[in-house]
């Protein structure tokens, strides 16, 4: 199994986070202070920043991965600094041998602080930025490590989407495809102050918009959902999915900015929660417009990372950390903690048999309505299979859905978010089991049964 195939194996989660901004907390100690924590969020993935010329250590690395948390290195030399191939191999066969997957070289290189002034004001910057991007990246894939094409700067000095179409047209001129068949973007999360939902659909659904220039009622990449952006860019260059590494998930803005004063720490929480609930796959509303539903993460997402785990005192991002010097944690760990101990007391109560059927997000979710409003009030559970939906199904539930207006699916775990739960098909299409699993999560679960006729006649009846 090659390093691409080990970065889209699947993993407990998708969660991840920015370990330290600087690269001296690698000790054994620190790892035993982290990595429960960590495991504590449900994390897969952490965010370490690696100098060029010294490795972070085999046994920290070795940590991670025994905690089954999937190292991403990154590189923070600009492009101010020339790169040694030499000493570079050595570190990479390092980091290959150790159990690491994937790095990130040249962090926002549209961006004009990323290089020196005398560079930046010369003509064909793209082209320039990949005379120096090929060789680290080649390297890396000589040492079986993806190297993920670094995160833009959203909007930036140069567009970004403009910036990333010019780069890899450059690579098909240059036919390079060993790095474009092993393609996988950074892109960073920023929400910008706008709705999670800003700019989904991407450049085909928002056509006006164009770089530099968002007309009235249009939408761009400015947001939380620039990666769409970019995957969309990246399937005119290659024709399979293209996997995304988010940054920086959970903030409004790069973090050398000084914290914004009304990104408060109840905001913080909201957007937090709803891009964990995203990344579960869970049905989520948008906290800005509690009556909007947010649209789902695409699955071309491996991980996004929440900035900032932890960092040390007198830093300026200490007030961005999830868990800070003196001991104190943002609003945001004591929610995923509650939660966490909310799903062990109630698996306790639920019969042995089943307290591993309903998956902990689930459980969480619904322990957190407990006395108050579900997510959803009804779901039409439909089945499905191999070759698709039974287009029967769908017709003989139409009078039904304009009657009652149910939110209508084919996922157990959404279900299991409803108050009222009416399942049609028999038990080849969901067995006595799983309706016993949305009993034991609190639902209300009524079966509907039959040929097309029998089932037709008893929806008309309710």
């Amino acid at each position: 199994m090659n390093a691409m195939d080990e970065l889209l194996k699947p993993r407990s989660s998708r969660i991840g986070f920015h370990y330290f901004p600087n690269s001296l907390h690698y000790s054994e100690r620190d790892a035993e202070t982290w990595i429960p924590e960590l495991k504590m969020l449900n994390a897969s993935w952490l965010v370490l920043i690696s100098e060029s010329d010294r490795a972070i250590p085999e046994s920290f690395l070795s940590a991670l991965k025994d905690a089954k948390i999937e190292p991403i290195i990154q590189f923070t030399d600009g492009l101010e600094k020339r790169l040694e191939t030499t000493d570079m191999r050595v570190l990479l066969q390092a980091y290959a041998r150790w159990g690491v997957h994937s790095v990130s070289f040249f962090d926002r290189p549209n961006y004009r602080n990323a290089w020196p002034p005398s560079d930046w004001a010369q003509n064909g910057l793209v082209e320039r930025f990949i005379d120096r991007y090929i060789p680290m990246a080649s390297l890396a894939l000589e040492c079986d490590i993806v190297p993920l094409f670094p995160a833009l700067e959203p909007g930036g000095s140069f567009w970004d989407t403009a910036f990333l179409t010019l780069a890899l047209q450059s690579l098909v001129r240059r036919n390079r495809l060993d790095l474009l068949d092993n393609l996988a973007l950074g892109a960073y999360a920023w929400t910008h102050d706008k709705s999670l939902n800003w700019g989904a659909g991407g450049q085909q659904r928002w056509s006006d918009s164009r770089p530099y220039f968002t007309p009235p009622g249009e939408e761009d990449q400015l947001g939380f959902r620039a990666y769409e952006w970019y995957t969309e860019t990246a399937s005119m260059f290659v024709q399979k999915p293209v996997p995304v590494v988010l940054f920086g998930a959970g903030v409004p803005h790069r973090p050398h900015n000084i914290v914004h004063k009304d990104w408060t720490d109840e905001k913080h929480t909201a957007t937090c929660l709803a891009i964990l609930q995203l990344l579960e796959n869970n049905l989520v509303s948008d906290p800005d417009s509690p009556t909007i539903p947010l649209e789902p993460i695409s699955n071309s997402v491996l991980a996004a990372n929440f900035w900032l785990l932890t960092d040390d005192e007198g830093s300026p991002h200490v007030s961005d950390a999830w868990y800070r010097p003196d001991g104190s944690t943002r609003q945001i760990v004591s929610e995923i903690k509650g939660k966490t101990d909310q799903v062990k007391s109630m698996r306790a109560e639920m019969p042995p048999e089943l307290a591993d059927s309903i998956p902990s997000e689930t459980v969480a979710q619904k322990g957190g309505f407990v006395g108050g409003a579900f997510p959803i009030e009804h779901y039409l559970l439909l089945p499905s299979y191999e070759w698709g939906v039974a287009d029967w199904h769908l017709d003989v539930i139409r009078p039904y859905v304009k009657k009652y207006r149910p939110t209508i699916g084919f996922s157990l775990e959404q279900a299991a978010l409803a108050e009222k739960v009416t399942v049609i098909g028999n038990t080849a299409s969901f067995s006595e089991d799983q309706l016993q699993s949305l009993r034991a999560a609190g639902c209300q679960v009524e079966r509907i049964s039959g040929d097309g006729t029998s089932i037709a006649t008893q929806l008309q009846e309710r």
